[in-house]
C-alpha cells in the first residue's frame, strides 16, 4: 500500500512576518529621510584662489543665550558687529527675528550664514535659528566646529 504523499505547507505565518518586514522598512526608509539636516562644515576661504567672498552673517550662540553677530564681506556701510541679549537666559527669539529682517533689508544678497556655537551651547537652540534663517531666506547655512 502507498502512502499519499499529498501535504499542505502552511505559508500563512511567513506571509504574516514578511509584511510586518515590509512595513518596518518602508517606514525606516521615510524616518531616515526626515531625520536629515543638510549643513556644510565651514572651512577655510577663497581667497588664496582669487574668488570673491560672498557676504556673510557669522553667529555666535553663548550658551546662555546671547547671540553675537558679525557681517563679513559687504559693501553696505553698517554697524559690522551686533548682539541679541538673552531674555531670561535663554534666545530672545523675537529681537533675533527682528535683527535677521533688519539684516535682510539692508543687505538683499546677503545667503550665506555661519553659526558658531559654545561647546555648552545648546544644539535645539541652534535647530532653532537656523529655522528662523531659512524662513527668512538664508539658504547657505553652516556650522563652525571652532566656535
Amino acid at each position: 500500500m502507498k502512502k499519499d504523499l499529498n501535504f499542505e505547507i502552511n505559508i500563512l505565518p511567513i506571509l504574516d512576518i514578511l509584511s510586518v518586514l515590509i512595513c518596518f522598512l518602508l517606514l525606516t526608509a521615510v524616518w531616515v529621510q526626515i531625520g536629515t539636516l543638510s549643513t556644510q562644515q565651514a572651512l577655510g576661504d577663497n581667497s588664496t584662489a582669487g574668488a570673491k567672498n560672498p557676504p556673510s552673517l557669522w553667529i555666535g550662540v553663548a550658551e546662555n543665550g546671547n547671540l553675537q553677530f558679525s557681517l563679513r564681506d559687504v559693501k553696505v556701510k553698517t554697524n559690522l558687529e551686533s548682539s541679541v541679549a538673552a531674555q531670561n537666559s535663554a534666545v530672545n527669539w523675537n529681537a533675533l527675528n527682528q535683527k535677521i529682517k533688519t539684516l535682510k533689508t539692508q543687505i538683499p544678497e546677503l545667503k550665506t550664514v555661519v553659526i558658531r556655537p559654545d561647546a555648552k551651547a545648546n544644539y535645539g537652540v541652534v535647530i532653532k535659528i537656523m529655522d528662523q534663517l531659512k524662513q527668512n531666506n538664508m539658504t547657505d547655512i553652516g556650522l563652525s566646529p571652532l566656535g
